[in-house]
């Protein structure tokens, strides 16, 4: 895979960090997570103006152990110039008057 074709990979640590990225370019976010707990990262808010999320996000599992956990992988590609922030949140989506267990946070600048 040539640097061209290889998106620009964000985890659980570089929360609240920017990230500087060009027209056409790919973000994938990828984030802990144990979906049999009934918790699940969803994209809470971005400006898809600039950042467009491409197809769903996707769970890998870390073992074929029954209710392992493992990583969900949100993918995005920047479609216009501009600044946006990226908030993913991790929540159980039936629980509708409790705050998220866990957010994520990063500043989108696309040039």
């Amino acid at each position: 895979m040539d640097m061209i074709d290889r998106p620009h990979a964000l985890t659980e640590a570089d929360a609240g960090s920017s990230s500087e990225l060009r027209v056409g370019d790919k973000l994938e976010v990828t984030l802990p997570g144990s979906p049999t707990t009934g918790f699940q990262w969803e994209i809470g808010s971005v400006d898809t103006s600039i950042l467009r999320p491409t197809g769903e996000p996707e769970f890998k599992s870390s073992s074929d152990a029954l209710g392992s956990g493992g990583q969900f992988a949100f993918r995005f590609k920047a479609v216009a110039p501009g600044q946006t922030t990226l908030k993913l949140i991790y929540h159980r989506p039936f629980e509708k008057d409790t705050p998220p267990a866990q957010t994520f946070e990063v500043t989108a600048t696309v040039k």
